[in-house]
């Protein structure tokens, strides 16, 4: 009895880590913006992995995985060119059109009337009448684009002079030192150490701190006991 739990947990271990390593082989896009073949693929990928615990077919269940993976890597290829994109994605489909609302489209695409002014409404356009144009995407999302008079002010309106700090880039995470994050930022370790020593501060004191790419400023959020 025990040999057989044991076996079932490393079956259960083996195919965890082979069906991560198949996630990340398909790319951040299958989690972040799934296309239907991302929905289909991650489907049928917990239906393979799923089958050698209720049954013993373990290594032809890895054999489907790495031919499935092998499938989605292809198609996203095939989806770098403007056919595959139209075969696989399709196109964007316009649901509102200088303010008016395509009755059509949103039959065609499915979407009530309901779901369009919800999905306004939680992008910060209660009124339709506000929005200029509004685009269904191949990956499910609504771009809104609003009226002119309607468009949030920006710096470059409203000619404000801002510096670039750059990009914020961590140099301590929970107590650790982020070596590799600081030969990106072209400082040392020793030279964040005397900047901690200075405001006397170990790295271990600190939970969290970021220096920015451009301006090399450094923001240091301190541990509560420190």
């Amino acid at each position: 009895m025990e040999r057989i739990i044991m076996i079932l947990l490393i079956k259960v271990l083996v195919l965890y880590l082979i069906t991560i390593a198949a996630m990340r082989l398909m790319g951040k896009s299958t989690i972040v913006q799934m296309t239907p073949y991302d929905l289909v693929a991650i489907i049928i990928v917990g239906t393979i992995a799923s089958e050698p615990l209720i049954s013993t077919k373990f290594w032809p269940t890895i054999t489907a995985l790495v031919f499935l993976v092998g499938l989605h890597v292809l198609f996203s290829f095939l989806t770098l060119s403007q056919w595959g994109n139209r075969f696989f994605l399709g196109e964007p489909t316009l649901l509102i059109k200088n303010g008016e609302i395509l009755e059509d489209n949103l039959e065609k695409s499915k979407i009530s009337l309901i779901q369009l002014s919800s999905i306004l409404r939680s992008q910060g356009y209660p009124k339709i009448s506000d929005v200029d144009y509004a685009m269904l995407e191949p990956i499910g999302e609504v771009s809104i684009i609003p009226k002119v008079e309607n468009t949030p002010v920006t710096v470059e309106h409203l000619k404000l002079k801002i510096d670039d700090e750059g990009l914020p880039i961590s140099v301590i995470v929970d107590g650790k030192i982020q070596t590799r994050n600081l030969k990106l930022l072209g400082k040392s370790k020793e030279w964040l150490e005397t900047q901690l020593t200075n405001s006397n501060l170990h790295h271990k004191d600190v939970i969290f701190a970021y220096m920015t790419e451009k301006a090399k400023n450094l923001v240091i959020s301190k541990r509560e006991k420190a």
